[in-house]
């Protein structure tokens, strides 16, 4: 059998993902430009209590900090017209700008927009505003399911607002600062069912921020496919993509299953959790990671799953 990115993708078919994720964004994109602003000034700035809040380190603030200076000093009309903009995706400056954030920085951009909110800097929600049905009833879902799917939900609302057709929403970003980590992430794992050298090896790159040594791993026209996102296919595109949107993530793999499969071939479902610095060192997202390895004991594929509940990471069956 001749293995294709597409045929790859279909490993471990059981896997449950958390369809609550893009069932949720996709329900954010439909409400208007008004309800989405909203439900982001109650999500960053009045639910810390359901709903984890972000926590930026100083280097993504420094990187959006001249655009927030630009929002600060303006009238509130304009203020609010300028976060208008964004979220409706106008071709402007600012929206242009923010366009070629990473998504660490547009959530420290939007957290930091929240905060300044409520200090006053920025014009917030007008008093007494009332959001529509449709945006009660998203904010209730974000609301209700775990902490590890609101982080992907708040980052998904943000990831595509702003202006630049040369941008597509699964396009690597450019480098950017490291995370300082609050502590070490572990240099050494260990996975019950599975010592795969590979499989072991991208786990302790990663969580070293060493992506050199993790692209290594790859084959040439190997992929990588972040939870609900089109793979990234070859070693230049994942690097990239690992440098903005990877960076200071803990992995703590716990077990899995292995098996060869044919024309020398190795599949590997591992379940375990992954702490990011986005949100803090309480939240722990439940993960998957799938991969097809070559018959030369490289990735050829690797798809990272948010699971759809912690009963998940005992789901280790083969088909």
């Amino acid at each position: 059998m001749t293995y294709t990115i597409e045929s790859a993708q279909a490993i471990f078919p059981n896997t449950q993902i958390a369809s609550a994720v893009p069932d949720t964004t996709a329900a954010f994109n439909r409400l208007s430009v008004e309800d989405q602003l909203a439900l982001l000034w109650y999500a960053y700035t009045e639910l810390g209590r359901s709903i984890t809040p972000a926590a930026p380190g100083a280097a993504r603030l420094q990187l959006a900090e001249g655009i927030l200076n630009q929002i600060k000093q303006m009238p509130a009309a304009q203020q609010t017209q300028t976060m208008s903009d964004l979220a409706s995706r106008t071709d402007t400056p600012i929206s242009r700008s923010y366009a070629g954030f990473s998504v660490n920085t547009k959530l420290a951009f939007w957290y930091e927009l929240g905060e300044m909110m409520k200090k006053g800097f920025v014009a917030p929600i007008p008093p007494g505003y009332q959001m529509s049905d449709d945006a009660t009833a998203v904010l209730e879902t974000i609301k209700k399911i775990d902490p590890g799917q609101q982080i992907t939900v708040l980052r998904n609302t943000v990831l595509d607002m702003g202006f630049d057709p040369a941008l597509t929403p699964s396009s690597p970003k450019a480098p950017e600062p490291l995370f300082a980590r609050s502590t070490p992430a572990p240099t050494t794992v260990a996975v019950e069912g599975v010592t795969e050298p590979t499989v072991m090896s991208y786990f302790e790159a990663m969580n070293a921020d060493n992506f050199e040594a993790a692209v290594a791993l790859f084959a040439e026209n190997g992929a990588l496919q972040p939870p609900f996102q089109k793979p990234i296919v070859g070693r230049e595109a994942i690097a990239a993509y690992m440098r903005a949107e990877a960076q200071g993530l803990n992995m703590m793999p716990q077990q899995g299953i292995s098996e060869g499969i044919e024309d020398g071939y190795k599949q590997f479902k591992i379940t375990g959790k992954v702490q990011t610095p986005w949100f803090g060192a309480n939240v722990l997202m439940n993960m998957a990671w799938r991969f097809l390895l070559d018959r030369e004991g490289k990735i050829f594929f690797v798809a990272i799953d948010l699971l759809a509940s912690p009963k998940e990471l005992l789901n280790l069956t083969r088909k």
